[in-house]
């Protein structure tokens, strides 16, 4: 066990190393991605910006074209990855644009989710599209950054928006090495994949919102993780960030499989080692379990037969002794209830001169199994104490509960329409005594033996098939003495 525990102990902090330098790794690589995507991201919202403030001042209706466009666009000229950038009304037909010349100016982007979006709330603030393919550039995906244009009374006038090509996005992945099946994937925050590194047309845009692996990375601002990817089904260690003031989460994902394959070689070389060293104390190992195994086999089935009644199945006379002692001493430790039911079959000895002693036999593992049935925690034991007579010891329970008990056994075994002639009810039925206690250090549990079975003479005195609890009796006798500790 020695020589397994440091061999394991060498592998696993082993793997504990090359998981923390893939998460440094991949943290270093997303840390520079997200530096330059956020500036990119800010460049392009100062633009967006400046459209608007430019679209406030005073009488800039009135100003020549050229002026309205350096006004409009000056802070577009140092946005180098920019698609587009649009200045639409309010029915979202085409005011102006800077970046790549627009042959068609009858462009309407009323369909577009950007201007919908800001069209119906005026609260948005920044807000990032799904990805679309441009009317401008042809069969080229870009996601639209986008702003709200209101009047000074608040009501919509259209939207400026800049675009950003997939194509750019995806040109500061292309240089970085994240191993066969290692990913970049940039996610909106309602869990739309923007793109991903390699690029696949068939996965952008889609919604993995509901995803698990894409909720915990929406959930929190940073971190690193293990997880099966909802895109491609790739076990990999994930690292995410969300970019600080936009709603995107980028993450560099690298496969557990490429990032272990070195130490997997490394554990099988020193698993062979030590599996070769250890051969000869398992195999001696397993020789001594297999007979300590068989000699426990054999000790338990002796004791379970010392302990148990051969005709019913249920504990006997001996097995309910220690099992109502063990209680007691727990009822002391934790200062709880303690019931004790005693049931007797009613003229058995009738029915088995009637019927027969097999018949009688039958009856009685037919009680057996009802009693058994009737209680249904784990510590309630029902046990035969003798001929026609059982016990059943119901921990953490009080008076009134075990007298609940005692009545749906004495309705379950009426219920079994066993036919007894013999009996005045003429069926088998079961006289039950029933007593509890709230034991105190230093008791004896024989008072509680005493009670119930007191209680069991009572109810076979009152015409029997009934349920008796402990009756009141002279101060300074044994049963008052429990009776002052009945529950």
């Amino acid at each position: 066990m020695s020589i397994l525990a440091i061999s394991a102990y060498t592998l696993w902090i082993d793997r504990l190393d090359t998981w923390q330098g893939a998460e440094r790794s991949s943290r270093n690589v997303l840390t520079a991605i997200a530096q330059d995507l956020t500036s990119d991201l800010e460049l392009l919202d100062l633009s967006l910006k400046g459209v608007m403030e430019a679209r406030r001042i005073v009488g800039f209706e009135n100003l020549a074209p050229d002026i309205q466009y350096r006004l409009l666009f000056d802070r577009a000229a140092s946005v180098t990855f920019m698609g587009s950038l649009l200045v639409v009304n309010e029915s979202g037909g085409l005011m102006a644009d800077a970046g790549p010349v627009i042959a068609s100016r009858d462009l309407n982007v009323a369909d577009r989710d950007y201007f919908k979006i800001h069209k119906e709330n005026n609260h948005i603030g920044l807000y990032v599209s799904r990805p679309f393919k441009s009317k401008i550039r042809k069969d080229d995906f870009s996601i639209g950054i986008s702003r709200r244009l209101s009047r000074p009374n608040g009501s919509f006038e259209g939207v400026v928006m800049g675009s950003m090509p997939l194509s750019d996005i995806n040109q500061l992945f292309k240089d970085l090495s994240l191993g066969q099946e290692g990913a970049i994937n940039l996610f909106r925050s309602d869990g739309i994949l923007l793109t991903r590194h390699p690029f696949d047309a068939a996965q952008v845009n889609q919604d993995f919102g509901s995803s698990p692996h894409v909720q915990r990375l929406l959930q929190g601002r940073s971190g690193t993780f293990e997880s099966i990817s909802p895109i491609d089904g790739v076990r990999r260690i994930i690292s995410f960030e969300r970019l600080d003031r936009y709603p995107l989460v980028l993450t560099v994902a690298l496969s557990v499989d490429e990032i272990f394959a070195t130490w997997r070689r490394k554990a099988l070389v020193l698993g062979v080692l030590t599996a070769a060293l250890c051969s000869a104390v398992v195999g001696l190992t397993f020789l001594f379990q297999s007979e300590l195994r068989r000699r426990t086999r054999a000790e338990t089935k002796l004791r379970r037969i010392a302990r148990t009644d051969d005709l019913s199945g249920l504990p006997n006379r001996r097995g309910f002794r220690e099992t109502f002692e063990r209680e007691w001493r727990q009822a002391i430790r934790s200062g709880s209830s303690l019931s004790l039911l005693y049931v007797d079959v009613d003229w058995f000895k009738s029915f088995n001169d009637q019927y027969g002693h097999g018949r009688g036999d039958e009856v009685l593992r037919t009680i057996a199994g009802t009693l058994d049935a009737s209680i249904r925690r784990p510590r309630d034991v029902a046990a035969r104490y003798g001929g026609e007579e059982f016990a059943v010891v119901l921990p953490d329970t009080d008076l009134a509960g075990a007298l609940i008990i005692a009545e749906s056994i004495r309705k379950a075994i009426l219920a079994l329409g066993i036919i007894h002639e013999g009996s005045p009810y003429q069926f088998v039925t079961v006289s039950i005594g029933a007593a509890s206690a709230r034991p105190a250090r230093g008791s004896n549990g024989s008072y509680l033996q005493e009670a119930s079975d007191r209680a069991l003479y009572d109810a076979k005195a009152a015409g029997r098939n009934c349920i008796r609890p402990p009756a009141a009796d002279e101060i300074g006798s044994p049963r008052r003495h429990l009776q002052d500790m009945i529950s």
